[in-house]
């Protein structure tokens, strides 16, 4: 019976997840997927779960702050997936990364379409730099040159890296790696996918292999890059205005786009000219108690 419930559970979870592309919407509208609920598989993997779904370490933790992820799992845990997000107040094109959410956006305007990614970014101190770039080149099956800091790395841990590491299973770039404008930087597989949603790389943008398979064929040279910074997004669907809340980077917690007066005037920037009703509570709460989830916090008035 538990072998049959097994499966059965499996089958669900496959069933329900949500793929990473969605119809772009209009300029009055951010909002892209739904929230889902999903279970555990019995062995409690909580990266089985996340790839299923398409979301990162961070996403799940936070939607599900009741839960303690850093101990095992039950089997069968019924858990929140933060499947639903706000689109980033950023022109819609080519590829936007915004770090604190740990998450990619890739918009394609000329097929009315939008994907986007959970990633893994660089652990602290190591963060790739917030910059307008762009794809210079991509390379299947890559070689891996380590930096020198990623070797110094690797010898206090006792590990000796070759100069140069050929393709294969222990290269960490993974079988995909996308080139930019940001010297030494890269977009890359991981053969670590418990890291998407994890600050755990020397800088790399780390994604998951069955998604950058999807990506990777569409990239070219000269596609814009935007690295952002973005711990709290605002925007309109339709006549609701919507906040979502991600924890900031430990190296800008104090910067005023992460802290309540910035979320303040960030809304108020939002609703220039607009005769808005803004549920001040309801912001203030959302602000500190950052799920990652987007929340209706307004109305326009004048619609």
């Amino acid at each position: 019976m538990r072998g049959k419930l097994t499966l059965l559970i499996a089958s669900l979870i496959s069933a329900n997840a949500i793929a990473a592309d969605y119809t772009l919407p209009t300029n009055h509208e951010s909002v892209i997927g739904q929230i889902q609920y999903g279970r555990l598989p019995f062995d409690g993997n909580v990266t089985k779960l996340n790839q299923n779904y398409d979301i990162g370490y961070n996403e799940i933790i936070d939607a599900n702050p009741d839960y303690n992820f850093a101990k095992h799992m039950r089997g069968g845990t019924r858990l929140k997936i933060p499947t639903q997000h706000l689109l980033p107040n950023q022109p819609r094109e080519g590829i936007i990364i915004n770090l604190p959410e740990m998450r990619m956006y890739y918009f394609q305007p000329e097929l009315g379409k939008v994907s986007t990614y959970p990633i893994g970014i660089g652990k602290i101190g190591k963060t790739i730099p917030l910059a307008l770039a762009k794809i210079t080149r991509k390379a299947k099956d890559p070689t891996w040159i380590p930096t020198e800091d990623i070797r110094k790395f690797n010898l206090s841990q006792g590990v000796v890296l070759p100069q140069v590491m050929p393709p294969g299973p222990e290269n960490p770039l993974g079988p995909y790696a996308i080139y930019m404008s940001v010297p030494t930087y890269l977009i890359h597989s991981t053969i670590f996918p418990e890291s998407v949603g994890k600050r755990a790389s020397f800088g790399c943008i780390r994604m998951y292999q069955s998604d950058i398979e999807e990506f990777f064929p569409t990239m070219t040279q000269g596609i814009p890059i935007a690295i952002i910074n973005s711990p709290i997004k605002v925007a309109w669907q339709n006549n609701q205005l919507f906040m979502e809340a991600h924890a900031p980077l430990e190296e800008h917690q104090t910067a005023y786009e992460a802290t309540l007066p910035g979320t303040v005037t960030q809304i108020e920037q939002l609703a220039n000219q607009e005769d808005v009703l803004v549920d001040w509570q309801a912001v203030s709460f959302i602000e500190k108690n950052r799920d990652g989830l987007p929340h209706d916090i307004g109305v326009r008035l004048n619609s």
